[in-house]
């Protein structure tokens, strides 16, 4: 008979503890645009890194906009966080080996991208100062903000 009392009041008494049930950083939801150069960028790559709480992504659609997901939820982390855009890469076609020689260097290339299923040689047509050398910078605060990425080629 306690038994059947005591799971409810269990779950109950878990419920109210902190720590109990989903926990992790307050989020802040963003949404926004991308473009580059005043041309929206579709299928890349939006990564808010706060200073602690775990990054938070989205990828952008045909029209450039984009909304972040956490682990936790919809947004990031409140607080400063780094910004980083890249272009999402596409599975190559297949590459016929038997059409190059095996001691071209071209051959090592497209062994891996074969085996990768993404083009080794592509180049990101993003600049460095918005991805691997990243200079976006933005203050996320409590609720709802847009954030537009407006990114220009030089």
């Amino acid at each position: 008979m306690y038994r059947l009392y005591s799971i409810p009041l269990l779950v109950l008494g878990c419920a109210l503890l902190a720590g109990c049930g989903p926990g992790g950083p307050t989020l802040g939801k963003v949404t926004g645009k991308v473009t580059l150069d005043g041309k929206p960028l579709p299928n890349v790559a939006v990564t808010f890194m706060p200073t602690e709480g775990g990054s938070a992504s989205g990828i952008t659609d045909a029209s450039g906009n984009y909304e972040l997901s956490h682990p936790n939820g919809k947004g990031t982390p409140l607080g400063k966080n780094k910004v980083s855009v890249t272009t999402v890469q596409k599975p190559t076609s297949t590459v016929d080996l038997s059409q190059i020689p095996s001691d071209s260097p071209e051959y090592a290339k497209a062994l891996e991208a074969s085996q990768s299923g993404y083009n080794v040689t592509f180049k990101e047509p993003i600049p460095e100062k918005y991805n691997l050398k990243t200079e976006l910078q933005y203050e996320i605060k409590s609720g709802s903000q847009t954030i537009n990425l407006e990114l220009k080629s030089r």
